[in-house]
């Protein structure tokens, strides 16, 4: 055995296991199959720390579960679309949007480049996958999978388009879920606004968005605030509009906030819309899908929103309607999830594709209430987000570069599907079934818009245990075991997957969940480009290894943020160094040896009984999915038990033939079971030494069965403790 060398161990070892097809998928075999419904990374072009911790705790169960005598099914997939994408693309080719199939050409070239280097890295960190199983949400067979369901749910009433008010990004053009918001704490003006009211007198209402005015529709106040009881029926002024609007009360207005009286504004935000539609008012459309202000706006139409909010203040000021203006730190909504555009959201009413999801909304969490969770509190997330819901889901997205709706549909509101025979289907290249509606005789249109991202990948676990298209595969596999994710995508992926599995087969598509954190900078901030605490998982490995950085994600528990520490990593690189100077020491004892049973020692009782406590301490581990509680106890016993003391003490026998057979049988035993123990965590390193320590080794340590506790000597141990207690007091008082 040369010296450790991670670079050369590792390369060799991933290639051999991708040769031997080492971690396949065994569709004939008869053992019990335990699946994952592994996360899909966008295809951002690198894999960053969080997919190491995410996919490093699934590796360590597949493994050790292989070696339990399951049949692992672990695939991995791409998730391809999305608006990230489309801005990376459209950035580096200018202008390339206006001819729409060239755009996804370009696209879809940029993705497989991504898919590419993601691909070989993790390969690097030893990621166990089965790459048969490999899909891609951008190709044909995934794309017939997506559209097969659409139709499904279609053929249940469950889909339908619709004009309404829709949350829309205008930086990014198109409508997005409520799934896909994001809060920011902004600093802003509190307006105070003077209305007159008609029958005389004034009230005034405090706003953050002045430039809605044009949208006034209504002022309204708390039915019991005494401040307006005899305002309540009458009619207040717009200032600058010169317009009559109704003072109205209502019990949801905060008599504690501003002045106690707001006005309603349609679109402003979802409590105006409730207003709205409560109270029979008027629709104004003031701002249009590119955050610029409409014609209702008379002299601020064209103007930008922002712009438009200066205009009105300053000609507030000069009618002398505007009170007063206080700072203020108030919360706004972004466009937040999948995507670094942070802009703020508008509601806008505007034709889009919805899936009725309030009805389905209790069996969701019924269902997930069912499941186990890991840590069991995330499941209060689940409630939290459906009572959160009250809108259904907007499946369309105005982009390019997505999974296309499979439908065509007339003006009047009929809509046709595709035979499922017919998929995968661009119906805005594919002519209708019928030339003419059946309704009103007019024309039928395919659909313009793609997919919600979400729609790709709610049907992970449909696409990777082959429904619809392998019937005994999907008899074999469905529903996969577990669901590792983060915390973050609760509402998203895991909500909607639910959702959308129970719909389509009326089972739950996994019986698990494995919930991780975010992976922060060792300043313990999240980790940012613009902190300049961003690593990258190429760096670490091609210093210290795969195995060093396999253990850092050990030290993590589920749920929870971990900061990403160097210091954690170089302790790994020291203790495989560690572990692989001690095997060459015992291969050079063990070479020629046949293990046989032999009249055991002292020390040869005792470090076997450490050994059996060990194996309980890490089944346990794994068993709960508490990995750091299977990875420190090996780490110790190899420092301590094994290095400090046994190796020590065991050294006199091996050197001389006096009672050597023991000793020689003992560290047989001792490295036999431990390497199997570190195969899940250290994969590349136990399997090295695994195959230098073993005469007839199989073809890898994954096809050897996990280790079950041996014989328990409790008086060897007992009295081998106390002695090494001496033994460091003795150490401790001759170094002083």
């Amino acid at each position: 055995m040369d010296r450790y060398d991670h670079k050369k161990i590792e390369s060799e070892w991933q290639a051999r296991w991708e040769e031997q097809g080492t971690h396949n998928f065994d569709k004939k075999s008869q053992k019990p199959v335990y699946s994952f419904d592994t996360p899909p990374p966008f295809t951002s072009g690198s894999l960053h720390m969080g997919h190491v911790l995410n996919h490093s705790w699934i590796d360590f169960v597949a493994r050790y579960k292989r070696m339990s005598g399951y049949n692992v099914l672990l695939p991995q997939g791409f998730d391809c679309h999305g608006l990230p994408t489309e801005l990376k693309v459209e950035k580096k080719y200018k202008g390339a949007k206006k001819d729409p199939e060239i755009f996804r050409k370009y696209c879809i070239e940029w993705t497989n480049d991504c898919i590419s280097s993601m691909k070989e890295q993790f390969r690097q960190l030893g990621y166990s996958s089965d790459w048969s199983f490999e899909y891609q949400t951008m190709s044909p067979e995934y794309i017939r999978t997506v559209q097969s369901s659409l139709l499904d749910f279609y053929s249940k009433g469950l889909i339908y388009r619709k004009e309404h008010p829709v949350h829309w990004c205008p930086k990014c053009r198109t409508a997005i879920a409520k799934a896909e918001l994001g809060y920011k704490d902004v600093e802003g003006q509190l307006n105070h606004i003077r209305f007159k009211v008609e029958a005389g007198g004034e009230i005034t209402i405090a706003t953050t968005r002045p430039e809605l005015a044009p949208a006034c529709v209504a002022v309204l106040v708390h039915p019991e605030d005494p401040r307006y009881l005899g305002l309540q029926g009458k009619n207040a002024i717009l200032p600058i509009f010169n317009r009559k609007v109704p003072i109205i009360a209502d019990k949801d207005v905060d008599m504690e906030f501003g002045t106690g009286a707001v006005y309603v504004c349609t679109f402003g935000d979802e409590q105006d819309l409730a207003w709205q539609a409560r109270h029979e008012l008027p629709v104004i459309l003031a701002i249009d899908r590119a955050a610029r202000m409409t014609d209702e706006a008379g002299k601020y139409s064209g103007l930008k929103a922002r712009e438009c909010r200066e205009k009105i203040v300053e000609d507030l000021e000069k009618e002398g309607a505007l009170v007063k203006q206080e700072k203020i730190t108030h919360r706004i909504t972004v466009h937040a999830e999948r995507a670094s555009c942070q802009a703020p959201i508008e509601l806008l009413p505007t034709y889009q594709w919805f899936i009725k999801l309030k009805e389905s909304v209790n069996k969701v969490t019924e269902e997930a209430e069912k499941m186990k969770w890991l840590p069991d509190y995330m499941f209060g997330r689940v409630t939290q987000w459906a009572e959160f819901l009250d809108w259904d889901w907007v499946i369309s997205r105005q982009r390019l570069f997505g999974t296309p709706i499979p439908f065509w549909y007339c003006n009047c509101g009929k809509t046709i599907a595709p035979e499922k025979k017919d998929l995968p289907i661009d119906t805005r290249k594919t002519k209708p079934p019928i030339e003419k509606c059946p309704d009103c005789g007019g024309e039928f249109q395919g659909v313009r818009e793609v997919c919600d991202c979400w729609i790709d990948s709610s049907v992970t676990p449909l696409m990777v245990s082959g429904w619809g298209r392998d019937d005994e595969l999907f008899k074999k596999t469905y529903p996969l075991t577990t669901r590792p994710q983060g915390y973050e995508i609760i509402r998203t992926w895991y909500f909607y997957t639910l959702f959308r599995c129970l719909e389509l087969t009326g089972t739950a598509p996994f019986s698990e969940v494995m919930v991780n954190g975010m992976v922060l900078g060792e300043n313990g901030k999240k980790m940012s480009k613009s902190l300049g605490n961003v690593v990258s998982p190429d760096k670490a490995i091609e210093k210290y290894g795969a195995d060093a950085l396999r253990q850092w994600a050990a030290y993590s528990t589920p749920g929870s943020d971990v900061p990403f520490s160097w210091k954690d990593v170089e302790y790994g690189s020291r203790f495989n160094k560690k572990l692989y100077n001690a095997a060459r020491f015992a291969k050079t004892h063990l070479d020629g040896y046949t293990p046989k049973e032999t009249e055991l020692e002292l020390t040869d009782k005792w470090i076997l009984t450490k050994l059996s406590e060990l194996i309980t301490k890490v089944t346990k581990g794994l068993d709960e999915k508490l990995f750091i509680n299977a990875l420190t106890p090996i780490q110790q016993f190899v420092w301590h038990e094994l290095c400090d003391n046994y190796l020590e003490e065991v050294k006199y026998r091996l050197y001389s033939d006096e009672k050597k057979e023991s000793a020689q049988y003992t560290l047989h035993m001792v490295f036999d079971t431990l390497l199997k123990l570190l195969a899940p965590f250290t994969p590349h390193l136990a399997e090295e030494l695994y195959h230098e320590l073993n005469k007839s080794p199989k073809k890898s340590i994954q096809e050897e069965q996990w280790p079950v506790p041996g014989p328990k000597y409790q008086e060897a141990e007992e009295l081998v403790d106390e002695m090494q207690e001496v033994i460091a007091y003795l150490r401790k008082h001759k170094s002083q």
